[in-house]
């Protein structure tokens, strides 16, 4: 008896090893792309870094690159973890974010609106525990998110509580703060609005654990670092996060302990890796949780000229620049030992995260590796 099905299964056999076999030749080209463009990129970083940013690895002993572009994400570490020993940083080494904390105090806030539980418009004063408000203040939740609230940068005196240098917010308590804040006259300056405030995110810190009665940190990481697997971004770190927390550097190049926080953790608290804020960029820009596709869209609109320089603005905690065809979202923070930069354009889905061990700033390099990849600014066609 014949077996007409032998030719078919025969061909089906053939055709799928043909259909793998074009599947893996593709890959493995593609394979072979990703890695020459990315050996392009690391080439050209290194002359931005040495020649066009001018960093100087004595004073910033490591630091690790980010880079968004397309559907491609890439990782590049520089220098040492350690002045002591060569330890290369990676993008699973933590860092401290300082002032790009607020971004996420801010997305968290956008999450709370969404859901009902905070209205913008609201006089903050509304969402503070009563025995806290200070009658004087009219701010809304909007004014203290976009830094238009007449709120000064730190509370006057702050300096009389620190203990130990740099770590000035280890002996600030949250009552030292509220007490700054009843007797505080918030002085707004109608043509000039924009005045950069930790002092209010400390304050929106307080009205989220108040209208949640829960902790900040646990409502941050139940509503945004868990849902988008942010796993290594956080306050406080676990043991095993904690061995992988950076060594800091201060500006003159000496040992930093991390810093610690009786208040302000809302404010610039946060600690991340690369890895997480390359996925928190890639959300922020809507490509990455179809969840959340949108929800951060109104954070990244200009809506107060900061008087920084031309074309500078401030949105919803971003700071946007405005260019021609496109806007250039970022933020940057710093503490006493670590400098941290986030930016991205939407336009053209690229973005950079910069993290490195030493106080002194590397926001330029962010900037300027921006620039590279949207060519000069001149991929953004009109």
């Amino acid at each position: 008896m014949v077996d007409i099905n032998l030719p078919i299964t025969m061909i089906r056999l053939h055709t799928s090893i043909v259909t793998i076999t074009l599947s893996l030749i593709f890959l493995l080209s593609y394979n072979v792309l990703i890695a020459q463009n990315s050996d392009r990129i690391e080439k050209d970083l290194k002359k931005i870094i040495y020649y066009d940013a001018d960093i100087d690895f004595e004073k910033v002993p490591g630091l690790v690159i980010g880079i968004i572009q397309g559907d491609s994400t890439y990782t590049y570490s520089f220098g040492s973890l350690s002045k002591a020993e060569n330890l290369i940083p990676t993008q699973n080494s933590i860092f401290e974010l300082g002032g790009i904390t607020k971004v996420f105090t801010a997305s968290l806030v956008e999450i709370l609106v969404d859901e009902g539980l905070m209205e913008y418009d609201a006089n903050l004063n509304d969402y503070l525990p009563a025995p806290i408000r200070n009658n004087k203040s009219n701010m809304s939740l909007y004014e203290a998110i976009t830094h238009t609230a007449g709120m000064p940068r730190l509370p006057h005196g702050i300096g009389k509580r620190e203990r130990e240098a740099n770590n000035p917010y280890a002996y600030y308590a949250k009552s030292d703060l509220h007490d700054f804040y009843k007797n505080y006259y918030p002085v707004i300056d109608e043509e000039s609005r924009y005045q950069y405030s930790h002092v209010s995110y400390a304050l929106i810190e307080t009205a989220i654990e108040n209208i949640t009665n829960q902790k900040f940190e646990d409502v941050l990481r139940e509503k945004l670092l868990e849902p988008l697997q942010l796993n290594d971004t956080n306050i406080d770190l676990t043991e095993a996060q904690e061995t992988r927390l950076s060594p800091g550097y201060n500006i003159l190049g000496n040992p930093t302990k991390p810093w610690r926080f009786s208040s302000f953790k809302g404010s610039v608290g946060m600690k991340s890796s690369v890895q997480d804020l390359l996925q928190f960029v890639h959300v922020q820009m809507g490509d990455s949780n179809p969840a959340y596709a949108t929800l951060f869209d109104d954070m990244h609109n200009p809506l107060y000229e900061t008087e920084v320089a031309k074309g500078n603005y401030i949105g919803k905690s971003w700071h946007v620049i405005k260019k021609k065809n496109h806007n250039v979202v970022l933020h940057a923070g710093s503490t006493s030992g670590h400098q941290a930069f986030v930016g991205f354009v939407k336009e053209t889905n690229t973005g950079v995260v910069i993290l490195s061990n030493s106080e002194n700033s590397t926001n330029s390099l962010g900037y300027l590796i921006l620039r590279y990849l949207n060519h000069n600014w001149k991929k953004v066609k009109s």
